[in-house]
């Protein structure tokens, strides 16, 4: 393998990411075996792919720490990228990090010149890119930087036709253009590195629980074995485990849900924070802004601070999740807000899960952002509260006013996947917040200006698999609302506001559309015929039962017009294009 060759070792806390996915023969490799076979090769682009918390952020600093301990004199230079700390990465990525490294213009220039690089691009969907940093930084053009690019991004964040964000450009008629771009997905945990994280955390944290107590309590807790399976979710359940099962024998009836992981979880941390500032040696102003928190209680005004900043960091930076303070020019005095100097918001800012480095802020990890947005719409009740079902957002009460007010009529939720899946949770969890969404949705019939809340409202119901068969949903106004894998089969949709909804893959068998307004609805992608090679002509039979394919590489593929499988393959013994191909 090259300068590559040898094993390069991975901390038992990486090891989330040690096995991918191939996606030809889906038997698991070594992410790190794949990446360093993408070094020594011609390949431009490795895109590494997987859930929220699946370990992509870890693999990529520990890939940036093996390859400097492998570096040697000449060779390529590793640079890692935190891409939501950069504004605008699509443009100079690589200038800009140089330059928070304090890199001068001379040296910028000495090696673009002179040197190769290795780019580990961290976070491509937290920047909400949507555009290919390969191309539009001019990789490997004449003149410019010469590098290979590794890539992560989480699976939610792509629709199918990702691939083009990623892929090099290659001239269209070169006849075999050679594979620049490489791909893996992150497998999630086995039985068996979830058995081994486990004893190395007890070796590591030293629990009151031994590794054979937590693997028993793992696996008699339905479905919870598949839910640790995600690293992340697994590093929050061995600390949540103990006190959310407490001294509980009947394991089979427990319930654990990965929004019930995260509670416990921001639970604790605002536990300690609190406990921190108790004993910290705290000024007048301070001590006094602290014994103020305390009256109105300090979790939830933690809680709600993180809201705040949760909803800020959407609404203003469009879910990038680095906030660059301070930073007196650029007009942003929205960021005083929670890092400012005041006593109060200091003591906020510490005690809620946030990192700091310089003058960037950001939550712990992504998943902690989209949680605390999720809690602006709906707010569970304290466990000391009286009624487990109800709570200051989700009582029963519908009223207009009520409504037009919700958060949920005030910001679009409908493409944030993360944000929803919380939501979806605390729908099965509490009816009265599944009645003030259907509220949302009949309202709607009446109120136009009701029409952002229920299209985000019947959006959460879908994704909660709640079916709408048969349901009367004449009138509703829900424009582009996501129902997609929906059910609504015998529904009535007449005169509804269906503009823009996406109804891909949704049971609509004998739904009545009469008189509905559906200009720009999506009912998925049209029928398509995989070939390795572009498509550069094509010809139905004359009794229409055959349909043939001819492809840049020369061959030449049959399919069955009834079933859409291939029957026939050709293959020419020239590499030419089959440009024409005339009905037989």
């Amino acid at each position: 393998m090259g300068q590559y060759s040898g094993v390069l070792y991975i901390p038992p806390q990486a090891r989330a990411s040690l096995q991918v996915a191939d996606e030809e023969d889906h038997v698991l490799f070594s992410l790190m075996e794949k990446v360093l076979l993408f070094l020594d090769s011609d390949r431009e682009v490795f895109l590494i792919l997987g859930d929220s918390g699946a370990g992509k952020s870890t693999f990529n600093r520990h890939l940036e720490c093996a390859l400097w301990k492998a570096y040697r004199k000449g060779g390529p230079i590793p640079l890692y990228i935190n891409l939501p700390s950069i504004d605008k990465p699509e443009h100079d990525m690589i200038i800009k990090q140089l330059q928070i490294h304090n890199f001068t213009a001379d040296q910028i220039r000495e090696l673009k010149e002179h040197r190769h690089l290795i780019l580990i691009c961290d976070g491509y969907d937290e920047s909400h890119l949507t555009t290919n940093l390969h191309s539009k930084n001019l990789l490997n053009k004449p003149g410019q930087w010469r590098a290979k690019i590794i890539i992560s991004c989480r699976t939610q964040h792509l629709g199918p036709d990702y691939r083009g964000r990623f892929q090099p450009n290659v001239d269209r008629y070169i006849t075999r253009p050679k594979e620049l771009f490489q791909e893996a997905v992150i497998a999630s945990f086995s039985s068996t590195q979830i058995q081994e994280y486990v004893e190395q955390y007890v070796i590591n944290e030293k629990p009151a629980w031994t590794p054979v107590i937590y693997m028993d309590k793992l696996r008699r807790i339905p479905h919870l074995m598949d839910l640790v399976s995600n690293p992340f979710l697994l590093s929050l359940a061995l600390e949540a485990l103990p006190n959310l099962v407490g001294s509980q024998d009947d394991l089979e009836s427990i319930t654990i849900t990965r929004v019930k992981l995260y509670d416990n979880f921001v639970d604790k941390w605002l536990s300690v924070g609190k406990d921190r500032l108790e004993t910290s040696s705290l000024g007048p102003g301070g001590r006094e802004a602290f014994e103020k928190l305390l009256d109105s209680c300090f979790e939830q005004q933690a809680i709600n601070f993180a809201k705040r900043l949760a909803t800020a960091i959407f609404s203003k930076q469009d879910g990038r999740p680095v906030v660059q303070y301070p930073d007196p020019v650029d007009g942003q005095e929205w960021k005083a807000e929670f890092f400012g100097p005041g006593s109060e918001a200091t003591h906020l800012r510490m005690s809620i899960p946030l990192v700091r480095n310089g003058k960037q802020h950001r939550f712990n990890h992504r998943s902690l952002l989209e949680y605390f947005y999720s809690r602006v719409f709906f707010e569970p009740p304290r466990p000391d509260s009286d009624n487990l079902d109800s709570s200051e957002e989700s009582c029963v009460s519908y009223q207009s006013a009520v409504i037009l007010d919700h958060s949920l009529n005030q910001l679009s939720i409908i493409n944030e996947y993360a944000v929803l899946a919380f939501l979806v949770e605390r729908v099965n969890a509490y009816q009265a917040f599944r009645d003030q969404l259907n509220a949302m949705v009949e309202l709607s019939k009446e109120v136009p200006s009701v029409s952002l809340a229920a299209a985000n409202a019947m959006t959460i119901l879908v994704k909660a698999g709640i079916r709408f068969n048969g349901k009367d949903l004449q009138g509703i106004r829900i424009p582009g609302a996501n129902l997609s894998e929906g059910e609504f089969d015998l529904a009535v949709f007449q005169g509804a506001d269906l503009c823009n909804v996406n109804l891909t893959r949704a049971w609509l068998r004998q739904a009545d559309f009469k008189k509905a307004h559906m200009a720009g609805v999506q009912f998925g992608e049209s029928p398509y015929l995989a070939e390795r090679s572009g498509v550069w002509s094509c010809a139905y039979s004359p009794d229409g039962k055959k349909f043939a394919t001819g492809c840049s590489s020369g061959d030449i593929s049959i399919y069955s017009t009834r079933t859409w499988k291939k029957v026939y393959a050709l293959q020419k013994s020239t590499e030419s294009p089959t440009t024409c191909i005339r009905p037989w």
